[in-house]
C-alpha cells in the first residue's frame, strides 16, 4: 500500500508502522477448556442453548486473557452494536445476570467435586 501511494504521490512522505493492540483470546481460552465447558453448562441450566460465534476486534476478554486471566466473552446481547442506536433489552441483561450467578455455582460445584 505504501509503495502504491509513493508511486502515485512521489513528493509525499509515507511511513507505515504496525503495532499489536489486541491478540486472539482463543489461544489462551483453549489452554483452559473448563472455561467454555462450564459456561455452556451454566447456560443450559438457565434455559439458554449455548452457541459459539467468532468475533473480531478488541475486547476486555482479549486483554485480560493475555494478562493471565483467560476470559472468554459470554454474550452481550446488544443490538446495533457500536452504533449511536446501540441498545440491550432488559430481559437479556437479566439472563446475563442469571448466567453469571449460575456460572459461579457451576465452578463452585466442580471445584468441590459436584
Amino acid at each position: 500500500m505504501v509503495e502504491q501511494l509513493r508511486a502515485k504521490h512521489p513528493k509525499a512522505g509515507f511511513e507505515l508502522d504496525f503495532k499489536e493492540s489486541y491478540r486472539n483470546m482463543r489461544y489462551k481460552v483453549e489452554e483452559e477448556p473448563r472455561l467454555v465447558e462450564y459456561a455452556e453448562e451454566a447456560s443450559r441450566k438457565i434455559g439458554v442453548d449455548p452457541y459459539h460465534e467468532l468475533i473480531r476486534g478488541g475486547t476486555d476478554g482479549s486483554r485480560l486473557s493475555y494478562m493471565g486471566l483467560p476470559c472468554p466473552n459470554l454474550f452481550a446481547g446488544g443490538e446495533a452494536i457500536h452504533s449511536t442506536l446501540e441498545w440491550v433489552p432488559v430481559q437479556v441483561m437479566e439472563k446475563a445476570s442469571e448466567l453469571i450467578v449460575q456460572l459461579a455455582n457451576v465452578w463452585t460445584a466442580k471445584s468441590l467435586g459436584d
